[in-house]
């Protein structure tokens, strides 16, 4: 069983807003063993020589999707092992840049999280939704006006995004159907997008009450939860009544329901990146003026409930939404763009601490203490007084993920 040594680190622990300073970490297999100020008494251990830098948790992206290649989910023109090699690009890249842990939000399934679990291809274990539950004509319900059948979820090959089920019948099934292919938590689509637009009527919420509850219970059951796409007011208020633990996005709700959110034991995963990806890409991509201006007014009223959700002490995780293998390489801006309107310690959290928790997997993702798995970077900088240091991949000096290092650079030992 492989031992590591780090000495001399100064490290980010939870609970403190500065850095701790002349700290030595015992890694023991997959596991963070000791974190203490003492001197390594132990011959059989690799020895690293941190000299200062900064030694922290493995990222968490709270909401990816990597089995993207376009950023349109529909992905009509790919065949599916197009998509495993997407997929493979986009894990490999979210390793590199820090981030040891996902949250897959609909796309990713049984054959990646296999493939990743093996050592086949490289990553950060994942925790996938399989496909995401939404109605008809609901926010990942992509035909036309003049399809019958659902390229995005029903019957062509050709997407893996979405499944479409009405009823509470068939939301059950639906439900146990993605419980059973080894769906870590239950994704639904509980509102519109602000991206593609519904040909028909716009939706204020989707599903009914009924169903939501049954989903809730459906994942309960296995002893997981929901996660929400959901951006009105109305939307989120319903999911909380449900029982929904994540809420995505929420960029327009009122106060009073962001309140709720903590009120509801539950989290707030509001997502700016991709927001701001889509605006920058909008001429290439060809997005309308209208959509764009749309874009816009969504990133400022989420920005307003960031500032509620802080007053009202909501946890606040941290996930990118970022669609295709192009958009994955704005992943690590999503701290940056929120040190504009947070402070670096909170954002730091977000990615750690609180997206450990919003995981079920308090104590053991997210954080430098004993018992935890051995997710650590080494970084070259403070990151707690500036998060951009982290944007840079030069200043990552070290990446461990589960006690193994997948990437080592030489000013790290």
């Amino acid at each position: 069983m492989a031992r590591f040594w780090f000495e001399n680190a100064n490290v980010v622990l939870d609970g403190h807003a500065e850095l701790q300073r002349s700290l030595n970490i015992l890694v023991t297999g997959d596991r963070i063993e000791a974190v203490t100020r003492q001197p390594v008494q132990d011959d059989n251990a690799t020895v690293i020589d941190v000299a200062g830098k900064t030694v922290m948790p493995g990222l968490i992206d709270a909401h990816a999707h990597i089995t993207g290649l376009t950023l349109s989910p529909k992905n009509l023109a790919s065949p599916a092992p197009d998509l495993v090699l997407a997929a493979a690009s986009y894990l490999r890249n979210c390793l590199m840049a820090g981030f040891t842990t996902i949250r897959e939000a609909g796309g990713a399934d049984y054959t990646i999280a296999h493939l990743l679990k093996n050592g086949t291809i490289a990553g950060p274990r994942m925790f996938y939704s399989g496909r995401a539950l939404t109605q008809t004509g609901g926010g990942a319900d992509f035909r036309t006006p003049i399809e019958l059948t659902d390229p995005c979820g029903h019957v062509s090959p050709l997407s893996v995004m979405s499944v479409i089920a009405d009823g509470i019948d068939k939301v059950r099934e639906a439900a146990r159907e993605e419980l059973r292919k080894g769906a870590s938590q239950l994704k639904v689509f509980a509102s519109g997008g602000v991206v593609f637009p519904a040909e028909g009527h716009a939706t204020r919420y989707e599903f009914s009450r009924d169903e939501l509850v049954a989903m809730v219970e459906e994942a309960a059951a296995r002893g997981t939860y929901v996660m929400a796409h959901v951006y009105t007011d109305e939307g989120v208020q319903r999911c909380l009544k449900a029982g929904v633990r994540s809420i995505e996005h929420g960029n327009f709700m009122n106060e009073a329901t962001t309140a709720k959110i903590a009120e509801n034991g539950a989290f707030l995963d509001p997502t700016f990146i991709s927001l701001i990806q889509r605006v920058e890409s909008a001429q290439e991509t060809n997005l309308s003026n209208e959509i764009v201006d749309n874009l816009k007014r969504t990133i400022d009223r989420g920005k307003q409930v960031y500032a509620w959700a802080k007053r009202h002490q909501v946890p606040i995780a941290l996930g990118t939404d970022l669609w295709g293998p192009d958009a994955q390489r704005s992943q690590i801006r999503e701290l940056e763009v929120r040190s504009g309107f947070d402070s670096a310690p909170n954002i730091i959290r977000s990615a750690t601490v609180v997206n450990a928790e919003l995981l079920m997997m308090k104590g053991e993702l997210g954080t430098v203490s004993p018992g935890a798995y051995a997710d650590l970077l080494v970084v070259d900088g403070d990151p707690l007084s500036d998060v951009r240091v982290l944007t840079d991949q030069h200043n990552i000096k070290l990446i461990m993920k589960g006690g193994a290092i997948v990437k080592n650079s030489a000013a790290a030992v």
